[in-house]
């Protein structure tokens, strides 16, 4: 894995981190994680009781992040990658796990 590839999920798991002060975005990103499936906007605003309006911020807001993606074909629909969360979370686990490390030593 290359540095800009290291960075670039550094950059998403930080992303993930702040998505706490945002509700209505949390809420859309652990729906399309936890589902494993692709979701038009009606459908996660339906299913996880948000306005459509909130729901397409929220959709904009982590796709522009990169924590979501839109699916290529059919219905204009979105889908979250959990391979690369997972690849992140290990990547910063590993890193947590130095720095205990050398503040141990």
């Amino acid at each position: 894995m290359s540095g800009e590839q290291v960075e670039e999920l550094n950059k998403k798991m930080d992303a993930i981190r702040k998505l706490s002060k945002a509700p209505s975005q949390y809420k859309v990103f652990l729906y399309l994680l936890g589902t494993g499936k692709s979701w038009t906007v009606k459908e996660i605003a339906a299913n996880l009781d948000l306005t459509q309006k909130a729901t397409e911020r929220a959709i904009a807001k982590l796709f522009n992040r990169g924590l979501i993606q839109r699916v290529s074909f059919g219905r204009r629909s979105y889908t979250c990658d959990s391979n690369q969360i997972l690849l992140g979370i290990l990547l910063s686990v590993t890193d947590l796990m130095d720095r205990l490390d050398k503040r141990g030593k």
